[in-house]
């Protein structure tokens, strides 16, 4: 997850606007940008990532900070009606919970993604979740995970998913990019309302595609944003280490970052969730084992409150690119 500043207030009238508008499609969509991954780099990559360079890793987020933001706050209410603003969240389960055994049935499908940073300047990680699709090989991530935003850099470099990872053991092996994907909003001008990507994977070591060895969950688009969400990743910062999943189970829709007015696309959700770097593209699970929403953004003020993407028409087409990759 990503830490952003405040630079200033917010005006009176984006504040009014806020009350009358909710996630929703804006214009045309772009088709989603992307890069195949050589064969070379998956090869070595298996090499090179040995448990220990697997514990050196640094949230993304830590070694390529991003800067700007708004004050947080919401008065829109969720499409049933019921409002509840991000202040608001004494009913939300905010612990970020061990998860005793990251390789049972139901969280296997989440991860540890591994990054060589362009030009070799560190090694980066993320979270991510194996999603059903034709291929059997779709990982889902936060778009800042596979590309810098408003920039054509790629880290196609060294990228791996290891599901059920546990403090440097690969369980079920290691899953290598062979094609990156994110959302246009996202790679054109770094929206954080889009701020999605995704990966199709080679096989692991022992020749399994990553649906079948693990499993995979539902996706799911265009959904009201007033849902209760179980949100999974790794967070490697304080008073996290990075050794292990961890879940904040049950934790209810609060409202819009207000800065995401100010982005295209759909507005941001926010959700109570006391996530550090590292949890980056882990997974929001809606009814237990479908993915609508991925961590992308937190403030260094608020530990509590938790920002992801809506799942809208751009992730949607996002998901069918990668879904038809062979």
């Amino acid at each position: 997850m990503r830490t952003r500043r405040y630079p200033g207030g917010l005006a009176a009238a984006l504040l009014a606007a806020v009350a009358v508008l909710l996630p929703g499609a804006a214009g045309a969509l772009a088709a989603p940008p992307s890069v195949a991954v050589p064969s070379s780099s998956a090869r070595h990559a298996l090499r090179f990532w040995t448990p220990r360079r697997m514990r050196r890793a640094r949230p993304l987020d830590s070694t390529a900070p991003r800067r700007g933001g708004l004050a947080r706050g919401s008065a829109a209410p969720p499409a049933d009606g019921e409002g509840r603003g991000v202040e608001a969240d004494s009913e939300a389960r905010a612990e970020f919970a061990e998860v005793e055994d990251p390789t049972a049935p139901g969280f296997r499908q989440n991860g540890v993604i591994f990054i060589v940073l362009p030009g070799g300047v560190g090694l980066g990680r993320c979270s991510g979740t194996s999603v059903s699709s034709p291929n059997r090989s779709v990982v889902f991530t936060a778009g800042h995970c596979v590309n810098e935003g408003n920039a054509s850099h790629w880290f196609d470099r060294d990228w791996i998913f290891v599901p059920g990872y546990r403090d440097g053991v690969r369980p079920f092996g290691a899953f290598t990019a062979r094609w990156l994907g994110a959302t246009a909003p996202w790679v054109a001008e770094g929206s954080e309302n889009a701020d999605v990507g995704d990966a199709v994977v080679g096989r692991n070591e022992r020749g399994q595609l990553l649906g079948d060895a693990v499993g995979s969950d539902g996706i799911a688009f265009g959904l009201p944003p007033s849902q209760d969400f179980d949100v999974h990743g790794y967070p490697v910062e304080a008073p996290f280490d990075g050794a292990t999943q961890r879940v904040c189970a049950g934790t209810p829709f609060l409202g819009h970052d207000l800065a995401s007015f100010l982005w295209r696309g759909p507005l941001n959700l926010a959700v109570s969730c006391d996530v550090t770097g590292g949890a980056s593209g882990g997974g929001w699970t809606i009814h237990g084992d479908v993915l609508n929403g991925v961590t992308n953004y937190g403030y260094g003020d608020d530990r509590r409150t938790d920002f992801g993407a809506y799942f809208g028409g751009a992730v949607r087409a996002l998901y069918e690119k990668a879904a038809s990759v062979r």
